[in-house]
């Protein structure tokens, strides 16, 4: 048995397509835009620190990690996507952290669990009370 497609089914089919990669297309542009974006350091479950950068930045930021704080992590910025440089391997022996690559969304982020450092990446920057009640 063979199904046989009307004009009217077929212009459905394109219908509904074009709509979808239009949709597609208006995701992507709508989270191109330029904005300031942030990256959140931890490193122990405490907050290092948070740096803003934005789509035309060009940095490294370096952040200190380890019991006394003796060791240091490598993070590059580039064109709004951040990627942390390989560590030494007597400190992360598998480097799944850097193997990561580059993030830029805000589900994204790097874990080094060795180490206990994570880098989650915001689109706000984190503001220090987010509300009191009287």
């Amino acid at each position: 048995m063979s199904v046989k497609l009307t004009f009217y089914d077929k212009a459905i089919i394109v219908f509904i397509l074009v709509l979808s990669l239009a949709t597609f297309l208006f995701n992507f542009r709508l989270d191109a835009r330029g904005e300031q974006k942030y990256i959140s350091i931890f490193v122990d479950n405490r907050f290092v620190m948070e740096v803003s950068f934005d789509d035309q930045t060009e940095r490294i930021v370096k952040f200190p990690f380890g019991k006394n704080n003796e060791y240091t992590a490598t993070l590059e910025i580039s064109r709004g996507r951040v990627r942390m440089l390989p560590l030494p391997e007597n400190l992360c022996p598998h480097g799944i952290c850097s193997h990561t690559g580059w993030i830029s969304r805000d589900y994204q982020s790097i874990v080094c669990v060795p180490n206990r450092i994570l880098v989650t990446f915001s689109g706000e920057k984190k503001q220090e009370v987010d509300g009191i009640t009287y």
